[in-house]
């Protein structure tokens, strides 16, 4: 039962990180339509926290001391993505064709997008690149980032790895941005590790021994939100102040767990986040296909003047999350394709043949288990 209760927590907290990409996201639109306060702490909020949560809690649950599961890996990560980036591009061209735009040199903007794969745009990619795939970089990087965090492992004074690797990437990325995330991904290692490194030494125990653990945590959060100016790890920015904003990162995550164990009591709350969480992936790359396939800044300024009174930035993640989840239901039901974007499934059939029973059902909501 305490398996069950810890991993129920876990999504809980995937769940409220997903939506936290996509207010976000709806955050950054709308500031661009009618900059306001509101949706400025909104972006703050969010991207204080909400990536660094997603590797800490990969590298919680993570055995690097096991040999690395390419195929695995490869298949959730890496061809997810490629799966994912291809229906942005055929997408885009639909798009292009319906708005009577240049169908070729849409397909072509965002082939080139996706190719050389990085989160955002750079001045210092190694050839010409004018557009960024967007959120699916976290697809790339947490794959080199468990491959590095395997290798690390194997090697002595793993931590000194750990920090070489953060280093040289964030150096590195001041003057050339490689392709593929990877330099995103040899930062983000950094955040796996101590995510290993919580599990090793029961970090949420101590915890819970000492609660004034809390009140410090929620004080540097709340810090880093306050001053911050700027925390993408899709590009290895960590702002004016990138100390703060990494230690709010890793605070901010530990208040979000803490509220999901205390959410967890509230049967209903902990079911939707839950299946959120679940279905983190799925939620994920539907977001990121209607974010670049759809004219947003236009429909924007449509609903802003249609919704007057209302803040646009709570306008816009209703208007994205409406889609994400229709998308992230009908993809469940998509034979095959599921598989790809809820490993679960996939993982019943396996399961399956080796038991040679009937398929397993998969958790309520489908999508990645905390545990993997």
């Amino acid at each position: 039962m305490q398996a069950v209760q810890r991993i129920r927590f876990f999504d809980m907290a995937k769940g409220i990180g997903i939506l936290c990409v996509v207010l976000g996201h709806a955050a950054i639109e709308s500031i661009f339509v009618e900059p306001s306060n509101t949706a400025q702490w909104a972006m703050a909020t969010c991207f204080s926290f909400h990536m660094p949560l997603f590797f800490l809690i990969a590298g919680y649950f993570m055995h690097p001391e096991r040999d690395f599961q390419w195929r695995k890996e490869g298949k959730q990560l890496v061809l997810t993505y490629a799966i994912t980036a291809c229906l942005v591009v055929a997408g885009a061209g639909v798009m292009a064709k319906l708005r009577h735009l240049n169908v070729r040199d849409m397909v072509r903007f965002w082939a080139d997008a996706a190719w050389y794969g990085s989160g955002d745009v750079s001045a210092n990619t190694m050839w010409e690149v004018q557009g960024r795939i967007g959120a699916i970089w976290f697809l790339l990087a947490m794959f080199w980032a468990r491959l590095l965090m395997h290798i690390f492992a194997r090697m002595p004074y793993t931590g000194c790895w750990v920090a070489g690797s953060f280093v040289m990437s964030w150096v590195s990325s001041r003057s050339v941005w490689l392709p593929w995330s990877f330099q995103s991904g040899m930062c983000a290692v950094a955040f796996v590790y101590l995510g290993v490194l919580a599990k090793r030494y029961d970090v949420l125990g101590r915890v819970r021994r000492y609660p004034w653990i809390w009140a410090v945590a929620v004080a540097l959060w709340a810090l880093a939100i306050w001053k911050f100016t700027g925390f993408s790890m899709a590009m290895n920015n960590y702002g004016v102040h990138p100390v703060m904003a990494a230690v709010g990162s890793i605070a901010g995550t530990l208040c979000i767990i803490g509220l999901c164990q205390l959410l967890d009591h509230v049967q209903w709350v902990g079911a939707v986040l839950s299946r959120a969480g679940q279905a983190t992936l799925a939620i994920l790359c539907v977001h990121l296909i209607e974010d670049d396939v759809l004219p947003w800044g236009e429909w924007l300024v449509t609903l802003h003047a249609k919704t007057i009174g209302i803040p646009l930035v709570a306008v816009a993640f209703c208007a994205h999350l409406v889609i994400d989840l229709l998308g992230a239901w009908a993809l469940y039901y998509v034979p095959v394709v599921n598989t790809w974007f809820y490993p679960t499934l996939a993982k019943a059939k396996e399961q399956a043949k080796v038991e040679g029973g009937r398929p397993l059902a998969a958790p309520a909501g489908g999508g990645v288990s905390a545990v993997q």
